[in-house]
């Protein structure tokens, strides 16, 4: 029987079951039918490692329900970046990753990657193809640990300082000055970056990139709590830093979108050219301009996988243009069906002198729609949306002030009436 392994080569697979556990944790094992007992075992296995103090399970029906359980009021860190922390890597892996370190610790000068290979099998008796020493060194220098430069016909590799030394050596050379006392040696440019770099982690995306400049520091967040904290978005930063860079290039993107509602998967291309973050929610979508149908929408950023960028796209800062004129009619991410432009006009009853909070909210959250004084304490609130069905969640919260409303989606203001009428049925009658 193969043994278990806690690292992952496939992080697609292992988001999908993190985020299955973390919204879906009322399903039991018998609910995955995608994959075999065996791979949602290991991939169960992978999460209870990780997120060790955060999981918990419960029976019903006779089934084990394992699920992520989080209060994040209380958390000094997103869990789940322990995912982005773990890759797949063999015993030679480790080794050389030691042994390289030890050696240019002790030579910093720099080496050679041939030079390196005679005296890892010198010092420490173990050969290695000077061509697999080459890149470990290659892609050590991708990732910032070391630096090369030629000397003569040879490559020499060299530790770069940490970021604390280059900060330290940098502020001491522009800002000469007599020897700090305790109190300026406290507050330090490095640990006020820090502590940037702390609030950082848990409230912009890729924070996993400052919890593992945190954990090179032996540093934790000690200083910030986060009331709405959507932790489970940070599953979606690799397919974010795909999209951003396609985006930043200016070039199409192909990927495989999967259905929320049906779980089917199709291929899906486009051209990138926003990303929307809901404030409700905090779920993230990307703006496409799909170019056979001519038009633009939105895909969920959890629903994608398998990003590839294309071709750059020629009159890429035109659709930017022509999006920035059709965001006015969005209220949220859609832009509509088939009418395109729906129009809206919801009569309401405000007392002006005691609701006043009322009329500027109305005002503040109404998003380019017009609103009209008909009479002494009533409104009339108009607009030009591509999809009102999305704004039947803030319509009611004027529920009790709505005398009349009226539009040409007749589905959406249908779906709200009966919804009226029920409430009236429940607790009226």
């Amino acid at each position: 029987m193969a043994e278990f392994q806690e690292l992952i080569k496939n992080f697609d697979r292992i988001r999908d079951y993190m985020r299955q556990f973390f919204v879906y944790g009322y399903k039991s094992r018998s609910d995955y039918g995608e994959k075999s007992s065996r791979t949602y075992d290991n991939e169960r296995r992978r999460i209870e490692s990780w997120l060790s103090g955060y999981t918990q399970s419960a029976y019903a029906q006779k089934e084990k329900h394992v699920y992520i359980s989080v209060d994040s009021k209380t958390i000094p860190q997103n869990p789940l970046y322990a995912a982005w922390k773990s890759k797949s890597f063999t015993d030679n892996d480790i080794l050389l990753h030691f042994f390289l370190l030890d050696l240019l610790w002790e030579n910093q000068e720099g080496m050679s990657a041939k030079t390196l290979c005679d005296c890892i099998s010198m010092d420490y008796g173990v050969v290695f193809d000077s061509q697999t020493v080459r890149l470990k060194l290659k892609e050590y220098e991708e990732l910032g640990v070391l630096s090369s430069h030629k000397d003569g016909k040879s490559l020499l590799y060299c530790l770069l300082p940490s970021p604390a030394k280059i900060l330290e050596t940098s502020d001491s050379a522009f800002h000469p000055s007599p020897p700090p006392s305790s109190s300026e040696i406290a507050a330090s440019p490095w640990e006020q970056l820090l502590t940037a770099v702390t609030y950082f982690q848990e409230a912009a995306p890729f924070g996993f990139i400052g919890s593992t400049i945190l954990d090179q520091e032996n540093q934790s967040n000690e200083w910030f709590q986060f009331k709405h904290h959507f932790i489970v978005h940070t599953l979606e930063d690799g397919v974010l830093a795909d999209v951003l860079t396609a985006i930043r290039q200016q070039k199409r993107i192909s990927f495989e979108n999967r259905s929320t509602r049906s779980g089917s998967l199709s291929l899906q291309q486009g051209v990138p050219l926003k990303i929307f973050v809901s404030t409700q929610t905090g779920r993230r979508y990307v703006c496409l301009y799909l170019e056979e149908r001519r038009r633009f929408t939105n895909f969920r950023l959890d629903s994608m996988a398998g990003v590839k960028l294309l071709e750059p796209y020629g009159t890429y800062e035109r659709k930017q243009e022509l999006l920035a004129r059709n965001l006015s009619r969005c209220w949220g991410v859609s832009f509509g069906g088939v009418s395109r432009i729906e129009e809206i006009y919801i009569k309401l009853h405000i007392d002006e002198k005691k609701e006043a909070h009322i009329l500027q909210r109305l005002y503040r959250e109404g998003r380019g729609g017009e609103i009209l004084p008909v009479r002494e304490n009533e409104y009339l609130y108009s607009g030009l949306f591509f999809d009102t069905n999305e704004m039947l969640s803030w319509v009611k919260t004027f529920t009790g002030r709505i005398i009349d409303i009226q539009g040409s989606n007749s589905f959406a203001i249908n779906k709200l009436t009966r919804d009226f009428e029920k409430m009236y049925e429940m607790y009226c009658l």
